[in-house]
């Protein structure tokens, strides 16, 4: 599973978000609106209005310097060095868990069944139910958005900022799939690789399709023991439950919303009855919306609620499939 190296970066942000909004000097602050200067007619660049008297006067056109990013130089190097540090670590677990098996020549992962399969696409081809694409793209996603936010605070403007983060997160993940090409029980995985970049690039589709933001893609996890010889987290995959949150509030018509909390959403929860050729199974459940909780305004209490919106909190839930069961309380 490649959620754990970039739930780490996560835990990276927490000491660089809060200082984002509280920059207010930095231009590169996400407080900071994206070069405003670019929305200004351009008669009034070139113009110097003193407000006490009637007279205009000429002023030089902005210099080439003053358009370029501020970047902050040690904020550069901290991050660099912080991402390419964070990227070793995250090789040992995965060696441990993935990479000690038998290598071979580069080549793509057809499926389990080795010998026919789409290349990881078809539901036959999936050892894990496709959970383990889900995880590519949540993990992509996470890192996508979270570089994004570093490359604001270093001081890269917003649409610089919007291309780094898909592009590093991107390559990021690329990385991992090319390796596992060499490894004989796997391969180079093209389905992986789409989940890769549909979660990377997801913070740029959601731009294009409004539609999407409606929609949350979350995490909740409970330890499944099963296997009992596995890892406990990263191939756990019975343990792990995607869910689809929807904002209920926002598509509601505009006459009904005042009557709907903000915060209830409603998700749709996928996951397996055990890590490998296990049942589907699809859960419903209510969902808290965090970004809309009417409280905790200052930007400290936004970065957090931002970090809970991305995990499914412990709540009542429906098996729909692949049997009806009720839980009070579902992980």
């Amino acid at each position: 599973m490649r959620i754990k190296v970039f739930l780490i970066l996560a835990l990276l942000e927490c000491f660089i978000s809060p200082g984002i909004a509280q920059d207010n000097n930095n231009p590169g602050s996400l407080l900071a609106s994206s070069y405003d200067s670019t929305r200004i007619n351009l008669k009034l660049l070139s113009l110097d209005v003193n407000p006490h008297s009637a007279h205009v006067t000429k002023k030089d056109p902005p210099q080439l310097a003053d358009r370029v990013p501020n970047i902050k130089q040690r904020r550069l190097v901290f991050a660099a060095f912080a991402l390419v540090s964070l990227n070793y670590a995250a090789y040992e677990p995965f060696k441990d868990v993935w990479w000690e098996e038998e290598r071979t020549h580069f080549h793509f992962y057809q499926g389990w069944r080795r010998n026919k399969g789409y290349l990881d696409f078809g539901w036959h081809d999936t050892l894990y139910g496709h959970v383990d694409k889900l995880g590519h793209f949540y993990s992509a996603k996470l890192m996508s958005e979270h570089i994004n936010d570093i490359s604001r605070w270093i001081g890269f403007d917003e649409n610089s900022s919007r291309l780094i983060g898909p592009i590093l997160s991107s390559l990021l993940m690329l990385e991992i799939e090319i390796y596992d090409g060499f490894f004989k029980d796997w391969g180079f995985s093209l389905a992986d690789f789409a989940a890769n970049e549909l979660g990377a690039f997801s913070p740029l589709i959601k731009e294009k399709v409004t539609f999407l933001n409606y929609f949350q893609l979350k995490l909740s996890y409970h330890p499944s023991n099963l296997p009992q010889h596995e890892n406990p987290f990263i191939k756990d995959y019975a343990g792990m439950t995607f869910w689809l949150s929807l904002d209920i509030h926002s598509v509601l018509p505009a006459y009904t919303r005042s009557y709907y909390p903000a915060w209830l959403n409603l998700s749709l929860g996928y996951g397996i009855s055990k890590p490998t050729r296990g049942e589907v199974e699809l859960y419903l459940s209510p969902d808290i919306n965090w970004m809309k909780v009417p409280f905790g305004h200052s930007q400290t209490m936004l970065f957090i609620k931002r970090t809970l919106n991305y995990f499914h909190f412990p709540c009542f839930a429906v098996k729909l499939m692949p049997d009806k069961k009720f839980y009070p309380i579902y992980f």
